[in-house]
């Protein structure tokens, strides 16, 4: 089945009004982290983060925007995503699925949601490590599979090479 086919669930929705979910989107930053730092040697991304100077060299005219995922009104992750409009492109700086909520579809429902917020952009990309094999076969498996450049552990301060995935978003 393709994300075209997929129908967002009536009862998930993304929110960046993240204030009110602090403590699950803490505790699935911390769960997300403990992985992370197996596969890749750095934390994720907390969603209360200060990116800019977490990462000193994203561009600081790109917007930013952290989105909770919703189900059922509970937050089961949430997502950094960088907007690169003059590409008509966006940028998934971090993903994160709290373990309970993980082969739900969630992840894929927030994909799915990111299409549609983003409806005017074309593309989508985003870095994976190569030791990530549950992230890898998510995100192929979710049309992230053309690799626009690998990433050796020595630029990037990881423990592993990363991927540069791309997906063209097919509109209907």
């Amino acid at each position: 089945m393709s994300l075209r086919e997929i129908k967002l669930m009536s009862d998930f929705y993304l929110t960046t009004d993240i204030e009110k979910y602090r403590d699950t989107l803490e505790s699935i930053c911390k769960e997300s982290s403990d992985y992370l730092m197996k596969v890749e040697g750095r934390p994720a991304l907390s969603a209360f983060a200060d990116v800019y100077e977490t990462i000193p060299d994203l561009p600081k005219n790109f917007p930013v925007k952290c989105f909770a995922f919703i189900y059922k009104e509970e937050a089961v992750g949430y997502a950094w995503i960088v907007e690169d409009t003059e590409r008509e492109l966006f940028f998934i700086l971090g993903f994160n699925v709290a373990e309970s909520s993980r082969r739900q579809r969630c992840g894929t429902q927030a994909i799915c949601a990111l299409d549609e917020i983003y409806k005017d952009y074309n593309t989508s990309e985003l870095l994976v490590s190569t030791k990530n094999y549950t992230g890898l076969n998510f995100w192929v498996n979710n049309g992230y599979a053309e690799i626009t450049c690998v990433i050796p552990p020595e630029e990037q301060g990881t423990v592993s090479t990363e991927l540069n995935l791309r997906r063209h978003i097919q509109r209907q």
